[in-house]
């Protein structure tokens, strides 16, 4: 079966009240600048085309999953049919999950699994386990149609690159990288410093960020502090953990964020960001 959809989830933008239109919009932004597709915001999910590089959607913070989905109609038989086809029939068992947003849809969500459920079960080997499901079928109904999936793949979450200011990341190793990315996923965008004696790939943090990133580099503190200052940057961030914590000689704010992080969560952090 071809997918033609993928819905796109989000996470705590939901939360930001008042600031919830502006958030969106920078999301919105950044997923078409960083995956070169457009996408349609339905009541509770975002939706775009199918594309094969959806892996890109992995990049933009402020998604939490996405699903490459089966658009159809909202007719419970083209539903059926559908879902069965979807299903990979080498397996044994299979659950079905539904969400109903559309309440004017005549099935309730339990329903519609145990409908869909029965003519699975009628028309193939396999069978429904609702423990241990070798598969399970997501179903999701809205004002836009019915979209079928097997499965979700987990987004970083957090907040849209661009949505809190803009700090300064100074670059002194690797375990810089990981600093920037967490205040990335915090909404920050970046600019990146560097002594000059200091050669680091940037390349992982700008796979997460519409904007191009340029490295600038520094003779000494004292230049440091003068760009910081001309560009208004709101701190300067540092990858010191506790073990190899030392005083700068600056009156700047400095962020740690991984002040209480050990070498191995480092490296086990950045590898999961892809490193």
């Amino acid at each position: 079966m071809i997918y033609n959809q993928v819905i796109i989830r989000t996470g705590e933008i939901f939360l930001k009240g008042k600031n919830r239109s502006y958030f969106e919009r920078i999301l919105h932004q950044n997923i078409q600048k960083l995956t070169k597709v457009s996408i349609k915001k339905l009541r509770f999910r975002w939706v775009a085309n199918y594309f094969s590089e959806h892996q890109k959607l992995k990049y933009v913070f402020g998604l939490t999953s996405y699903s490459p989905a089966l658009r159809v109609d909202k007719d419970m038989l083209e539903i059926k049919k559908s879902a069965l086809s979807l299903l990979d029939s080498k397996k044994r068992s299979f659950k079905v999950q539904t969400k109903r947003s559309d309440k004017s849809f005549p099935s309730t969500s339990h329903e519609i699994n145990i409908e869909i459920g029965k003519y699975i079960e009628e028309n193939s080997k396999l069978r429904f386990d609702s423990e241990n499901p070798e598969q399970i079928l997501g179903v999701e109904i809205n004002q836009d149609g019915t979209f079928l999936f097997l499965g979700s793949i987990a987004c970083f979450g957090g907040l849209p690159v661009g949505v809190e200011g803009k700090v300064g990341l100074l670059l002194e190793d690797e375990a810089s990288l990981l600093a920037g990315l967490l205040f990335m996923k915090r909404g920050c965008d970046l600019e990146l410093l560097s002594f000059e004696d200091k050669k680091l790939d940037i390349s992982l943090l700008q796979k997460f960020t519409p904007k191009e990133l340029n490295l600038v580099n520094v003779k000494d503190w004292k230049e440091l502090e003068r760009y910081v200052l001309s560009k208004n940057l709101a701190a300067l961030v540092s990858a010191q953990n506790y073990d190899g914590y030392k005083k700068y000689p600056t009156s700047l704010l400095i962020f740690r964020p991984l002040i209480a992080y050990s070498e191995e969560r480092i490296r086990e952090e950045l590898k999961m960001f892809g490193f």
